[in-house]
């Protein structure tokens, strides 16, 4: 497959080209757009699904395509030259995250054409060029080569995800919900680029691979034992990776970055399950994926990420059981799901994580167009309480739903079973031996059981029972442009488990994980990449209850009698012909977490109560202090050059007294120096 890596660049510029001719021409073109976005998010996925074939046979692509600064400066370990560059970096984990976002975009795409067209929609080419814009910009992330250039698009992502969730810009709520977006995200991203900043002052680079790389450099310096800026080397990694981890806690939306996520929902659905599914949320965690060889130089990092993951998985998952719109409760979900990859990327398990990505994405995309389509058959409700009766009115829409709630609470046989309790079984091994890591291992397993009650109290009021109002008696139907994507989303929910047998592969002792061959370097190795352990990493050997196998069992049976309690439970509650609320036996608890544990309140009060007192007595200090010095001596000069420009009249007879009089004052000053008088 020789060469094939030269069409590479055209997998991120088929969608910009889309995004050029949808915002110049798309008022004129059939179904306002649609049609160069389907093409080229197509192309997008037949070149990825390319690339990842070059790889599979072994091959791999890291290319510099631009030198946009080439630099004089010598970092803080004697590296000379900081240049910056723009190049494509395709290996297994890129290929991998290539097709995850292709496929997602194109059927984004073709779902729209019955989701946004069927409406009536206005300003359609400006939503199908946003989308294109958006898949181009995400493209270009998953590719980039070096920390700066995924910086760039990294904030690419932010900006059209504001524009997307804004969509609807003539109410009130969406511009509101993009501005929240776009501010909380760039709260986390301020220290993402002073990371960025860091890691090229220290390291003379921001290359991902290569002899070149930071990864590379960073090890040398803790081998080394260096001093880096006061610190030691380990101690410095720690606190440059943290930095960067801001940017990753802002996109992925975890604690406490987290709350603009669900208002996120006021842009359309489509854009919901590309955000949520292969974008802006997916960016962070690919970025600790892409970076993992760095964090993996710091145990203390990996355990914060692990902890935040852990604490988020939990903390979301709580707040889904009481909500009532569909699509609040899967952003609560996604959280959650993001949170699980943050743990298993924190304990090591570097193939975990992305597992979990991948999959996620799959049945995210699947049950965010699968709300969607409810939402049309629904006429635009989107209050469970206001649905019922949908499983046999629209069979398509339900099993598929189904087959994604089956894959979101982790149930045999379906594809997040397998990512999210290789993620539990490798938080248990290392937590056996870290207390820390024992502590987020139990949150993520509690959140197993709020999991399975959320995801089935959504699906049993949404299609089971009998309907709630006038709309669900009579549903509108959709089009096989909404159907098609629900079909293939919901046969990969089934069958994208089987990529990495983990569990089984350890009971079994067959080598069933292709996964992990995938990603740990046997297809297309690319020098300077490295994906060290976390036991290999902190120097132990992690423990077993028993043996291993009888720790894959253990931890395999207590997360899904734990799925099978919470779903168990929604099925009691709220699989009847006429279900009732229960969320006011909470009480007071129930009120909190209805308020989202007063999170929005929380982060109102630290802008209104603490920064903005801050900022305003920075800016008195400012004006008096800093401007008045700066004015003081402004003034004075001002005054001394008005009293001598008054001494320029133009009239000769008193330039020569003046003259007289200077000579005198001249003679008189030297003769009491000189002892004249």
């Amino acid at each position: 497959m020789e060469g094939v890596f030269d069409y590479a660049p055209a997998i991120a510029l088929f969608p910009l080209v889309a995004f050029v001719v949808v915002l110049a021409f798309g008022t004129y073109l059939p179904k306002k757009g649609a049609l160069p976005g389907i093409i080229a998010t197509g192309g997008s996925l037949l070149l990825s699904l390319v690339m990842a074939a070059a790889v599979a046979s072994g091959e791999a692509y890291h290319e510099t395509l631009y030198e946009w600064a080439a630099g004089d400066a010598t970092s803080a370990t004697g590296v000379e030259g900081v240049s910056f560059t723009f190049g494509l970096l395709i290996d297994p984990l890129a290929a991998l995250m290539l097709v995850i976002v292709s496929l997602v975009a194109f059927l984004v795409h073709v779902f729209s054409l019955g989701y946004m067209n069927a409406e009536g929609e206005t300003g359609l080419p400006r939503y199908y060029a946003g989308l294109g814009l958006f898949t181009f910009s995400m493209l270009a992330f998953v590719v980039a080569d070096n920390l700066l250039m995924a910086f760039i698009f990294f904030e690419l992502v932010g900006l059209c995800s504001f524009l997307l969730i804004g969509f609807w810009f003539r109410t009130k709520s969406a511009p509101s919900a993009a501005k929240k977006a776009f501010l909380v995200t760039r709260f986390g991203d301020y220290f993402f680029l002073i990371g960025v900043v860091a890691i090229a002052a220290t390291f003379g680079t921001v290359a991902f691979a290569g002899d070149d790389s930071f990864v590379t450099a960073a090890e040398t310096a803790i081998d080394g034992g260096d001093q880096l800026f006061g610190f030691d080397a380990q101690t410095w990694v720690t606190i440059t990776g943290l930095l960067v981890l801001g940017g990753v806690i802002g996109k992925s939306a975890q604690f406490p970055l987290h709350t603009w996520l669900p208002d996120a929902m006021e842009g359309p659905t489509t854009v919901s399950a590309l955000i949520h599914a292969a974008t802006m949320v997916a960016a962070g965690v690919y970025l600790v994926a892409r970076m993992f060889g760095y964090y993996a130089l710091s145990p203390t990092t990996l355990a914060i990420i692990a902890f935040v993951g852990g604490f988020t998985a939990l903390f979301a998952a709580t707040m889904g059981v009481v909500k009532d719109d569909i699509k609040q409760v899967l952003a609560y979900s996604t959280i959650s799901q993001y949170g699980y990859m943050m743990l298993g990327l924190g304990v090591g398990g570097y193939v975990a994580g992305v597992f979990h990505l991948m999959n996620h994405a799959f049945f995210k995309a699947l049950l965010f167009l699968g709300a969607g389509a409810v939402i049309v058959i629904m006429h635009h409700e989107q209050d469970m309480w206001k649905m019922g009766g949908l499983k046999d009115k629209a069979p398509v829409t339900y099993y598929t739903f189904l087959a994604g709630a089956l894959a979101l609470a982790g149930i045999i046989p379906f594809s997040g079973f397998w990512s999210k309790d290789e993620i539990l079984y490798d938080a248990l091994i290392v937590g056996l031996e870290e207390p820390v890591i024992m502590a987020a291992y139990a949150m993520g397993l509690l959140a197993v059981f709020f999991t399975g009650f959320y995801t089935f109290r959504m699906v049993f009021l949404t299609f089971h029972g009998e309907p709630r109002s006038e709309v669900a008696e009579d549903p509108h139907p959709v089009g096989w442009s909404i159907k098609a994507p629900l079909l293939v989303l919901g046969v990969l929910a089934v069958v994208a488990g089987i990529a990495n047998l983990a569990p089984v592969a350890k009971l079994a002792g067959v080598d069933i994980t292709f996964l992990e061959h995938w990603l740990d370097g046997e297809y297309g190795a690319i020098e300077g990449l490295t994906y060290t352990a976390y036991g290999e990493l902190l120097a132990y050997e992690t423990s077993y209850i028993g043996s291993e196998q009888v720790t894959v069992l253990v931890a395999a049976g207590l997360s899904l009698l734990l799925a099978f309690s919470g779903a168990g439970l929604a099925w009691l509650l709220y699989n009847k012909p006429e279900p009732v609320a229960h969320t006011e036996r909470l009480g007071s608890a129930g009120k909190v977490i209805e308020d989202n544990y007063y999170q929005d309140e929380y982060q109102v009060w630290l802008a209104e109560g603490l920064t903005l007192p801050l900022a305003r007595a920075a800016d008195r200090f400012d004006q008096t202090v800093i401007d008045g010095i700066v004015d003081g001596t402004s003034t004075a000069s001002l005054f001394g050059s008005d009293r001598i420009r008054r001494l320029q009249t133009g009239i000769v007879t008193n330039y020569a007294a003046l003259i007289v009089t200077g000579v005198i004052v001249l003679l008189l000053v030297l003769g009491f120096l000189g002892g004249w008088f």
